[in-house]
């Protein structure tokens, strides 16, 4: 009696991981079919014609491999770098071709995304041994280049007022006066 209660209790954990990763495999399925030119939509479909296989097992394992081979080639840094450069480049043009001939909210966003982005690139530079003073640097920098770029968080916006604006924009000030004068 005992054992089957328990039987019963794995059975019903292996079901509702099952239906978990199905609803998972539905939704990148759903985002593949959305994005049909970025994600190579009908060459995974005919992969999963001739195998049998969901194409999502296929794109997955082409991020995977994707991810590795960058990783390979240029560590976290290159990781980093790229997840701080592809997905804002994007939204960027995205934003300049929405807003033709104004400043649209989201140019406003990107354009303070870039300002911040490019002050921890030279950052960076200046200061090379960054990455050994802090301990999980690149993990750090990545979660914050994601926070930077969230339209939830905003974080560019936050970093730009609260930090680059209070000190760089008073010498702004100084030099657009003393060239006035």
């Amino acid at each position: 009696g005992h054992q089957s209660i328990h039987t019963v209790s794995v059975q019903e954990r292996r079901s509702y991981t099952m239906e978990k990763v199905e609803q998972f495999v539905k939704s990148v399925d759903e985002f593949l079919a959305k994005y049909p030119s970025v994600t190579q939509f009908e060459q995974f479909k005919k992969l999963e014609e001739k195998t049998g296989y969901s194409k999502v097992y296929f794109f997955l394992g082409s991020i995977v491999v994707l991810f590795l081979a960058i990783w390979l080639i240029g560590g976290f840094k290159l990781i980093t770098d790229l997840l701080g450069f592809v997905y804002p480049a994007y939204m960027s043009f995205q934003s300049m071709e929405a807003s033709k001939g104004g400043v649209s909210e989201g140019a406003t966003q990107w354009l303070t995304y870039w300002v911040v982005f490019s002050f921890i690139t030279v950052l960076e530079s200046v200061i090379p041994s960054l990455g050994r003073w802090i301990p999980m640097y690149y993990y750090n920098k990545a979660f914050l280049i994601v926070w930077l770029y969230h339209p939830q968080s905003s974080g560019a916006e936050i970093v730009y007022n609260q930090v680059v604006r209070k000190h760089i924009l008073p010498h702004m000030e100084t030099t657009k006066a003393k060239k006035s004068e």
